[in-house]
């Protein structure tokens, strides 16, 4: 059989949407592993995984295949879900390092003041 300029679009199509989709679990998966590697040091890796879970609202199961590189797929819904959580997450935290700033800037001056 020939190829027609239309099969050739609709192939390219179907090879752009599988990389389209790889891409998203890779970028799923990496968003997950981040997730847990900001906690494993603290508390160990089966605690970072479960912490996880809860924050981004997965199981632990999902979890544990993402950082093993064992998941296959991931829905627009569960991955927009997981990228907003996770947004949220790194937000509060930015929140949490200024106010660690601000504290530290005025302990500072403080110290500085009786030094003089």
């Amino acid at each position: 059989m020939a190829w027609s300029n239309s099969s050739k679009r609709v192939e390219h199509f179907v090879q752009g949407a599988q990389m389209t989709a790889e891409i998203a679990v890779n970028e799923f998966a990496s968003i997950v592993t981040e997730a847990v590697k900001a906690r494993k040091e603290a508390r160990g890796l089966k605690a970072a995984i479960h912490d996880t879970a809860r924050l981004l609202g997965l199981t632990e199961r999902r979890v544990r295949a993402c950082i093993y590189r064992e998941i296959r797929s991931v829905t627009a819904g569960e991955w927009l879900r997981v990228r907003a959580r996770f947004a949220a997450h790194l937000e509060a935290e930015q929140r949490r390092h200024i106010a660690e700033a601000e504290l530290l800037s005025a302990r500072l001056d403080a110290l500085k003041k009786e030094a003089a």
